[in-house]
């Protein structure tokens, strides 16, 4: 029964984020996100710590299972890797991943179980601590798959997210979970159920979040500093293509013509997506060798880059993923270099235990990243661009508004996952830094989904998977800072301390039984 409710328990949170397979579009399932952790937590109620860990990662397994096939297609379709070694690769990822769901219920039933407590409010705030810890290691953090993050459909919920960010959505979904849990749950002599009052306190605290939301939907958005006539190109070009020296020229004439059309319609800036020019450049040389199509106003595109003069003898220079900011007149005014690079992707972590992953960056190189979240001047005003996966991570967006940032802007290339969740999944992170910062982000992306969305986290327009398009849309600018951008991580940052606080004292309160009963067996 304990390993059926969490093989449940996973699938059902697996499912509540986008899930695309092949033509098949899964309905929004976010609600699963309430209840769907229930069935674990109710079998794991009087478990032993070891055993709470074993049911837990089975759950973590098939979580990541469901929510996350999709890497198959990028390591083995478009990757190179023989079936055997992708599989290798993405067992080890899941077993990782799933340790820290495991690493969740070992330390939340080592507490309880030793203070008898309640798992009501314990279990939250490890889980929120432990899942930001993942948002930082291994390989600089994998926050993908994380619980606050399946109520991208129930925007009056994730409102609060522009105070305490997506882990206090977190938070608040495992208490709901803890929270039905309770209602089932008939106590054991260890572990005391929670009193009316703290259920009591924990549901009027879901429904305030819930009010949050609704009073700040009946708001007006705040002051714009300007708006910006904006152009996307959405190119398609296959991912097999992209670095095929016979179709780079086909590749610039699709982007040239998109460029002039949209310029033709008024668009003052013209986006192209993530590395959509088909050769390597230096960022640093004033002029971009190459006619883009642009007349008036600006064009940001993205690139692989590296510098003008070389001063290493015996080293190849470096790489980067780039955005190149242009006028009409081809000079390179303004460049950023993307921060967070894709493990296997860009670049291939412990390259002596993962040597034959090595042909996964054959394409640019091994990258290197970029020294900081730094936007890009656009005229009066400034920019901060996310690059490929860079809006996954909440910091990233933070610090381009900390820094400035009138507006948020994602170049993105997603051909490599396919006809799959992943795409509608990465739609999923902008729509949450968006209510976090308080910014638009607009996003141009080669294959899809490129979309607008608002400071409330709504989608005004998006394109679809797999076609050649451009569009217009008009890109309100924005100052000011939310909360969020203010303080950051307060929130994980306060449980990482009260887990260190409670796990010493519950170390020390078995370190005293242990005493007792080696006195007691004296004779």
């Amino acid at each position: 029964m304990g390993w059926l409710a969490a093989i449940i328990s996973g699938t059902l949170a697996g499912l509540a984020y986008p899930v695309r397979v092949g033509g098949l579009i899964f309905p929004d399932l976010g609600f699963l996100g309430f209840f769907c952790w229930v069935p674990l937590m109710l079998v794991i109620r009087g478990q032993s710590p070891r055993r709470a860990f074993a049911l837990s990662f089975m759950a973590g397994l098939f979580h990541f299972v469901v929510s996350q096939f999709w890497l198959y297609e990028a390591v083995h379709n478009f990757g190179g890797l023989s079936p055997s070694v992708s599989l290798m690769v993405l067992g080890l990822l899941l077993i990782i991943l799933a340790a820290y769901f495991g690493l969740i219920f070992l330390a939340s039933q080592w507490i309880c179980r030793n203070m008898g407590w309640p798992t009501l409010w314990v279990r939250p705030v490890f889980w929120v601590g432990i899942e930001y810890l993942r948002h930082l290691m291994p390989m600089d953090g994998y926050p993908w798959s994380q619980l606050g993050y399946t109520q991208s459909g129930f925007l009056p919920f994730i409102q609060s997210a522009q105070i305490w960010g997506a882990y206090g959505l977190t938070f608040l979904l495992v208490l709901s979970n803890e929270v039905l849990t309770a209602w089932f749950f008939r106590g054991k002599a260890w572990e005391r159920p929670p009193r009316h009052r703290w259920i009591h306190v924990a549901l009027l605290l879901l429904l305030a979040n819930l009010g949050f939301g609704l009073w700040r939907f009946h708001q007006g958005e705040p002051k714009t500093v300007a708006a910006l006539q904006v152009g996307v190109v959405q190119g398609n070009i296959a991912q097999e293509d992209k670095w095929n020296r016979q179709m780079a020229q086909n590749i610039l004439a699709l982007h040239m013509d998109a460029t002039r059309e949209l310029q033709a319609q008024g668009a003052e800036l013209v986006l192209w997506p993530e590395a959509s020019v088909p050769f390597t450049h230096p960022y640093d040389a004033g002029h971009f060798p190459v006619e883009t199509g642009l007349s008036q106003g600006h064009l940001i595109l993205g690139a692989i880059t590296r510098p003008r003069i070389h001063l290493t003898p015996g080293m190849k220079p470096p790489v980067y993923n780039t955005a190149l900011v242009l006028n009409p007149e081809q000079e390179i005014l303004d460049y950023y270099h993307k921060k967070e690079l894709v493990p296997f992707g860009e670049y291939v972590p412990y390259q002596d235990l993962f040597w034959f992953a090595r042909q996964l960056t054959v394409e640019v190189g091994r990258m290197q990243p970029g020294e900081s979240f730094r936007p890009v001047r656009l005229g009066d005003f400034l920019m901060g661009i996310l690059i490929c996966y860079e809006d996954i991570f909440p910091y990233a967006a933070r610090e381009m508004v900390g820094r400035g940032a009138n507006a948020l802007i994602n170049l993105t290339n997603d051909a490599w996952y396919g006809y799959t969740s992943a795409a509608y999944q990465h739609l999923v992170y902008s729509q949450y830094r968006s209510v976090e910062t308080g910014r638009y982000m607009i996003r141009a992306t080669n294959t899809g989904i490129s979309a607008l969305i608002d400071t409330r986290g709504r989608v005004l327009w998006q394109g679809d998977l797999f076609t050649r398009e451009n569009f217009l849309t008009t890109l309100p600018l924005f100052d000011g800072k939310t909360l969020f951008v203010r303080i950051g991580y307060l929130l994980p940052h306060l449980f990482l301390i009260l887990m260190a606080v409670n796990l010493i004292q519950s170390g020390m309160k078995q370190k005293s039984w242990q005493k007792n009963e080696a006195k007691q067996s004296k004779p």
